[in-house]
């Protein structure tokens, strides 16, 4: 597989979405929990960084190692993934609704539910794929589930893909994989009981509302403790995912100080900061976050686990948007590991936002396509307004 970096040189930055927030986002992060810790809302343009997403790849050296795979049955995920993630917000958001309370909550209904997803992959590892699409397909909804926590809920079930996807590289057993997975889902809940107003203000926070914000992984640890967790892997992600391997989180913590889990979540974690919806910003696409990973704070994180992520999170998400060079806009519906830059691709619309005969292609068997740009599906409904409006016009 080519490495990471090299894949990043061949695609070009959109202007709209891989420009560094200004400083509008840099007051605002102020409660973004690890957007804000790292600063990463702020970072200045870089012209070396800029250089390195020229395209500047060779592709067909890429084209030489191509594997032949099946197309996908189908661009929609199961019914019974639909239904397993609806079962699963619902229990993430009775939980974070009594965190919020202040009450204990019973974890092992949300703890039965992702043990039954973690046995059915070994059976069926594609299922991965069909819950990305579900994912992707109920992010709006699943950020509208509550109006004070529904951000929260949102960030569980992100972090429970990347935490499986991590895990699955990294090969761990069962009981890891499910501890990992836990652990990203709750390791935030202390914010769950923080007033909505201190977690929602768009302006500064005030020395008070700050120290509310520093004292939530505690309170999160002590939560968890009370829900009946005496897991360590769960509870030391809970209190140190905002420690960093050079020592610049705030109990300074560094290297293997920090939990093997805790060093993974709060990587996962940074990175679906980057990438979350933002009422004040456009959020960075998935290549975008790695690169600002790479570029500006690769010291902060096990090197060993950046590369884990970089290999287990495609530059080309199931479930993101793309428009090749043909013009073509369309859904990531299967990511081809060995050659992540072709992806199978559902297109459904022109580049003037038109519908297209709706239609699948399978990049790795068609080497006049390329990915020109990748964009999130608030994006897509830009292009077809825009095209809407020209036709009316």
């Amino acid at each position: 597989m080519p490495k990471y970096i090299d894949l990043l040189r061949t695609h070009h930055p959109r202007q709209d979405s891989c420009a560094s927030p200004g400083k509008e986002a840099d007051e605002h992060a102020l409660v973004d929990e690890e957007a804000r810790c790292a600063d990463a809302n702020a970072l200045p343009p870089d012209d070396d960084a800029n250089q390195l997403v020229e395209e500047t790849a060779d592709e067909q050296d890429i084209e030489e190692t191509a594997a032949t795979h099946a197309s996908p049955d189908g661009t929609t995920a199961s019914e019974d993934d639909k239904q397993w993630l609806d079962r699963c917000v619902d229990h993430v958001l009775t939980l974070f609704r009594t965190a919020a309370k202040h009450k204990p909550g019973k974890i092992a209904p949300l703890s039965k539910h992702v043990a039954s997803l973690l046995a059915s992959l070994i059976k069926q590892p594609e299922r991965i794929t069909d819950l990305e699409l579900a994912v992707s397909s109920e992010t709006m909804k699943i950020r509208e589930a509550d109006a004070s926590l529904g951000d929260l809920i949102e960030k569980s079930v992100m972090m429970m893909l990347y935490a499986i996807k991590m895990g699955l590289q990294l090969q761990f057993n069962d009981d890891e994989l499910r501890a990992l997975v836990l652990a990203g889902m709750l390791h935030h809940i202390g914010m769950a009981q923080i007033s909505a107003d201190t977690r929602h203000k768009k302006k500064r926070l005030n020395s008070k509302e700050f120290d509310q914000i520093r004292a939530a992984p505690a309170q999160g640890v002590e939560y968890l403790q009370q829900c009946g967790i005496h897991d360590e892997r769960i509870l030391t992600a809970a209190s140190q995912a905002q420690e960093r391997f050079d020592g610049s989180g705030p109990m300074g913590l560094q290297k293997n100080d920090i939990s093997r889990t805790a060093r993974i979540i709060g990587l996962l974690s940074m990175f679906e900061a980057l990438i979350h919806f933002r009422t004040y910003r456009k959020r960075l696409l998935p290549r975008d976050a790695i690169r600002e990973l790479l570029i500006h704070h690769k010291a902060a994180f096990d090197p060993a686990f950046l590369k884990c992520l970089i290999d287990a999170i495609s530059l080309y998400p199931v479930g993101s948007y793309v428009q090749l060079n043909s013009g073509d806009i369309g859904q990531v519906v299967r990511v081809h590991h060995r050659l992540p830059l072709r992806p199978t691709v559902h297109l459904s619309m022109d580049r003037h936002g038109n519908g297209i005969i709706p239609r699948d292609v399978n990049m790795q068997t068609q080497p006049t396509l390329m990915v020109e740009h990748c964009m999130y599906p608030e994006d897509v409904v830009e292009i077809s307004q825009q095209g809407q409006h020209a036709r009316s016009s």
